[in-house]
């Protein structure tokens, strides 16, 4: 069994995964939509047509029985936490090659076109920065919800920042098991061409990445209903980037995997396969959720709020 093969084969079967829940109606609106997205009122519209041909069977009772399985929105920092404390565990592991790096590295075979430890500790560098930023993101800058989330989603997030942890060195495990660490590890040298692309556009993504999330943060408007209950009114984006892609976040979030795909690549390559793998979940998953948020907006704002725009990837998508 190659590790490197089994994580990039359960990065695709993920997207696989999210692809056919996508492609059956009956499942895409119990456990696809979440946010505002899956709002009683939203539900109530969708009910007819996405639940069509699905009867009040054992079938049907089994799958509302699942689809009532969820958490609060609030999660999402999670996957973050996560995130960050995987890659200071592993970093120890690498660093001492520990019993968990020995299990791992016990079933990927050495190769000559492997990653350099230096990029090995500038992507690992990069992933933490991620993780780190999103975590502060979801602490400090988005806003209360009440909204809610699948469970299945919440534990795929989770099943992903575990495996991108690993991704981060997987490719990198001769240079590991020939390099002695020492202090020269951590001085500063000049990065190859492709390193210093991968880096660039990494932190391009991420800044216009932040922008995003908090501008989408500042539309999101807590208000009190005649109850008392908090709801939260949606406002209509106007910042440049919404003007040519609805989720201009996601399209980030896709170059910034891009970017460590680019940073990963192993000696001779063109790029890291397994990130390229992760790549096509993020995309994947990404992309379904863009095309909900879609089919949203033009609800709720008309069809000129979205005519003309691309859903996640301009130009493209």
């Amino acid at each position: 069994m190659d590790a490197i093969v089994l994580l990039r084969g359960a990065y695709l079967s993920a997207a696989g995964l999210v692809l056919f829940v996508f492609a059956v109606p009956a499942l895409r609106s119990r456990f696809l939509d979440y946010g505002p997205r899956s709002s009683r009122t939203e539900k109530k519209e969708d009910a007819g047509e996405e639940k069509k041909g699905v009867s009040a069977s054992a079938v049907g009772t089994l799958l509302d029985k699942l689809a009532e399985l969820k958490v609060p929105h609030s999660w999402f920092t999670s996957f973050y936490a996560v995130s960050v404390t995987l890659s200071l565990f592993w970093a120890a592991e690498l660093l001492v090659r520990g019993p968990s790096f020995q299990a791992v590295a016990r079933y990927a075979p050495d190769t000559a076109h492997s990653m350099s430890f230096s990029q090995v500790l500038v992507v690992w560098t990069l992933m933490l920065a991620q993780g780190s930023r999103r975590l502060y993101e979801c602490m400090a800058i988005s806003k209360p919800s009440e909204s809610r989330m699948w469970f299945g989603h919440w534990a795929l997030g989770i099943l992903f920042y575990t495996l991108t942890s690993v991704a981060v060195w997987i490719e990198g495990i001769s240079s590991i098991r020939a390099h002695t660490p020492s202090t020269r590890d951590f001085l500063i040298q000049g990065p190859s061409a492709r390193t210093f692309i991968g880096v660039l556009i990494f932190l391009l993504a991420s800044g216009f990445q932040h922008d995003c999330h908090a501008y989408l943060a500042s539309l999101k408007n807590s208000k009190k209903t005649d109850g008392g209950a908090a709801t939260s009114d949606y406002k209509l984006p106007e910042h440049p980037a919404f003007n040519i892609s609805l989720t201009p976040h996601y399209f980030a979030e896709c170059l910034i995997y891009l970017s460590l795909a680019i940073a990963a690549t192993p000696k001779g390559g063109v790029l890291n396969w397994t990130f390229v793998s992760a790549l096509v979940f993020v995309m994947t998953n990404l992309g379904v959720t863009a095309y909900g948020t879609g089919q949203w907006y033009e609800r709720r704002f008309g069809s000129d709020a979205v005519k003309g725009k691309a859903r996640m990837i301009p130009f493209i998508f």
